[in-house]
């Protein structure tokens, strides 16, 4: 009897000390804030860096007085994002950034017209931010800045080419989402063949990368110098904005490497991965990436397993609060009548948060017939494995064999191929 008291006494023990040691891991970052010549400022929204406030909201914080306080846990060292709440409604936010550390955490945030003004004092890591933001960065900005003096007084729709203003004009006149999505298609081509800017805009542009080159260059040099959170946050951001910031994949590929060897058990070591491989695979001549998810009624369904039933499926991430992706399925659906007896189909995964009632109410109304499955708060990475967290969705043309043929095509594209290939 004595033997097994004090077997358990010791397991008791053992389990205390386990406990005790993890909640020694979580970090505890006490904040304190001061806001300054913001009187109509109410409150601040808390989100982890690279989370959508709209639903991943950690929290409200509330401004008193000019002055705030939270008490933020993490269990890893990561970047948040602190959103004044009327900017955020307006669309129009800029998030003041720093990282988890325990201690204490000053700042002291300015109107938006004085965002490089802003102060945040504590930790070694948000000193390191610090230090990047008032010299790197800030000497990069001062450059554009002036650029920017140099071409004030021209109006800026000069800097745009006039088939540019002709799509404008559509967009302007478009009335709903369905007429507004080859709108936005035309104006992408565009973009990406450089006939959206004027002669003015490219001399305007030449110069604007000229610098944004030289600011890379130094930025990157700097990330591989200073391997900490602080620099692989920097790497995944431009990673996740590749389509639009014209970061050279070769810098983010490098950086990335270097820092997954020191942080091989980070969030953002997991994040990058599934961020790279769909960025290298989901593209036309790629494969498409398996996943597995639940329908409404909690039958799990593997993605890998519609592919093997269909010439070409076409899979719709999408969203009921995602208006632009909703009129996108809305104009797919007369080709998913004319193909779907001769091998093809839609795989609909519908990205919801925190209850499906959004979804019932949306699904009795449009009565879309092909199968649906559901990505309930993030639960299985689906985003994430598809490179869109920053969209409400997107849509991939996949043939049965895996080949990604098309990504976000139009409607009269998904017909185009699907017509010489069925």
């Amino acid at each position: 009897m004595i033997f097994y008291k004090n077997f358990f006494a010791l397991l008791f023990v053992l389990s205390f000390e386990m406990l005790f040691a993890q909640n020694e891991t979580t970090i505890k970052t006490s904040i304190y804030g001061e806001v300054i010549d913001r009187p109509n400022s109410k409150n601040l929204l808390l989100v982890k860096a690279f989370d959508d406030a709209r639903h991943d909201k950690i929290a409200t914080i509330p401004i008193i007085d000019g002055e705030f306080e939270y008490i933020l846990n993490s269990d890893e060292i990561l970047a948040f994002e602190l959103i004044f709440e009327e900017e955020f409604y307006k669309g129009a936010m800029m998030p003041i950034t720093f990282f988890s550390e325990n201690g204490t955490l000053k700042l002291k945030l300015n109107d938006s017209e004085k965002f490089l003004e802003n102060k945040i004092e504590g930790g070694k890591l948000n000193h390191k931010l610090n230090h990047f933001n008032t010299t790197i960065k800030e000497e990069f900005y001062d450059k554009y800045k002036s650029i920017e003096e140099e071409y004030k007084d021209i109006p800026r729709e000069q800097f745009f080419s006039e088939a540019y203003h002709e799509v404008i004009t559509k967009l302007k006149n478009a009335k709903t989402q369905e007429e507004k999505v080859p709108v936005y298609k035309e104006m992408e081509s565009l973009r990406k063949s450089g006939l959206d800017k004027s002669e003015l805009g490219k001399e305007k542009y030449a110069k604007d990368k000229i610098l944004f080159d030289a600011y890379l260059k130094d930025k990157y040099d700097y990330i591989i110098n200073n391997l900490d959170e602080v620099s692989f946050h920097m790497v995944i951001e431009d990673l996740m904005g590749i389509k639009y910031n014209n970061v050279d994949e070769a810098l983010i590929r490098n950086a990335f490497k270097v820092l997954k060897e020191k942080f091989s058990n980070h969030s953002y070591t997991k994040l990058g991965v599934n961020l790279l491989h769909a960025l290298k695979g989901l593209k036309p001549g790629g494969q498409y990436v398996n996943f597995t998810a639940t329908d409404v009624n909690g039958n799990t369904f593997e993605f890998k397993s519609v592919l093997e039933k269909n010439k070409v499926v076409l899979l719709d991430l999408w969203a009921t609060w995602c208006g632009p992706c909703i009129a996108k399925t809305r104009l797919v659906k007369p080709i998913y009548e004319k193909y779907k007896n001769k091998g093809f189909t839609i795989l609909g995964v519908a990205g919801e948060f925190k209850s499906l009632d959004r979804y019932h109410k949306f699904m009795k109304k449009e009565q879309w017939e092909w199968q649906q499955l559901i990505e309930l708060d993030k639960q299985n990475g689906i985003w994430e494995k598809y490179n869109v967290m920053n969209g409400g969705g997107g849509m991939f043309l996949i043939a049965g064999s895996g080949e990604v043929l098309a990504v976000n095509p139009s409607a009269e594209e998904v017909d185009a191929i699907l017509k010489k290939r069925l």
